[in-house]
């Protein structure tokens, strides 16, 4: 069986932060959902892959595989640390297919804004940070990001999604492209549409 994504997907870069964070991670969140337009409902089946499992892409390749028919695979930010511990990987959905827009988040985000790759997820923006962060920053880093949306101006971050997210207690990014409402799986931006980038 092949790897699952190829080298664009966010696979990696998540795959990486995994395999050099110093605490142990035991597992990280995942779902199968279908996504309904305009609802309060979030239909999901969640499910959790334990790290072994995660780092090796064949065995990915069978949680991809595993997809329902007409569902997405969502990568979720809880992950699971030794005894209990929780904590997040700070996760962005914009509602904008300007790579422009993206510098409008640095004075929400602060120093965390430096640590985000973001890739196309076809209608606007998906964005990973490398790093962990514990219940309350993730939280906190939501709320920012909802402070981000300037009154009688389209909305720069999703605010439906940061409301499910809320709900649900974990935000999640689509890792699929099963259903005719997605463009095209999530791809990394490259550098040259990113100038405004500081390096880490």
């Amino acid at each position: 069986m092949n790897a699952p994504f190829s080298s664009e997907h966010p696979y990696w870069f998540v795959r990486e932060l995994v395999a050099a964070w110093p605490d142990p991670i035991e597992s990280l969140g995942f779902s199968y959902y279908r996504y309904l337009p305009q609802s309060l409902e979030d239909p999901r089946k969640e499910f959790n892959v334990s790290t072994a499992r995660f780092l090796d892409p064949i065995e990915m390749s069978r949680v991809l595989d595993d997809t329902p028919h007409g569902c997405e695979l969502a990568f979720h930010s809880q992950v699971k640390l030794a005894r209990g511990r929780v904590m997040h990987v700070p996760l962005i959905d914009m509602s904008t297919g300007s790579p422009a827009q993206l510098e409008k988040l640095r004075p929400f985000l602060g120093e965390l804004y430096s640590r985000f790759q973001w890739y196309s997820s076809g209608r606007s923006f998906h964005g990973y940070a490398k790093t962990l962060v514990d219940v309350d920053t993730w939280a906190a880093t939501l709320g920012a990001l909802l402070l981000a949306n300037q009154k009688g101006l389209p909305p720069t971050v999703d605010p439906r999604w940061i409301g499910h997210r809320l709900i649900a207690g974990y935000s999640a990014l689509r890792w699929t492209k099963n259903t005719d409402y997605y463009l095209e799986l999530p791809r990394i931006m490259r550098q040259q549409f990113l100038s405004h980038r500081h390096p880490e």
